[in-house]
């Protein structure tokens, strides 16, 4: 295995476990928007799909799927406001999964 298939794979790991942090602070705060259980739900889904797309080696697939983490990665950060008192947990795991959805769209570019 090459070090950059190592490196997306292991970037992957991450983006998931980051995703799977949000989703269970999104579970324990119940003031947490609807709007952004349903993006962290999304992220879960399109998370889990550029795996399965990533190790059956179809680059296209991971590509799009790796878009669509983006745009609602994106929508998750703009969820927060900055009067929010917002979980930190759940803000830390966003935008965690932000930087790492982004640093992979760039290496797969």
């Amino acid at each position: 295995m090459t070090a950059q298939r190592e490196d997306i794979e292991e970037r992957l790991r991450f983006i998931d476990r980051t995703i799977v942090h949000a989703a269970r602070a999104c579970q324990a705060d119940g003031r947490v928007p609807s709007d952004l259980k349903h993006c962290v739900d999304e992220l879960e889904h399109y998370a889990s799909e550029a795996k399965q797309a990533w190790h059956a080696l179809d680059v296209p697939r991971t590509r799009r799927t790796v878009e669509n983490l983006a745009r609602l990665s994106d929508h998750a950060q703009s969820a927060f406001r900055e009067d929010d008192d917002m979980d930190h947990v759940l803000k830390s795991a966003v935008i965690l999964t932000h930087i790492e959805v982004s640093a992979l769209r760039y290496q797969l570019a």
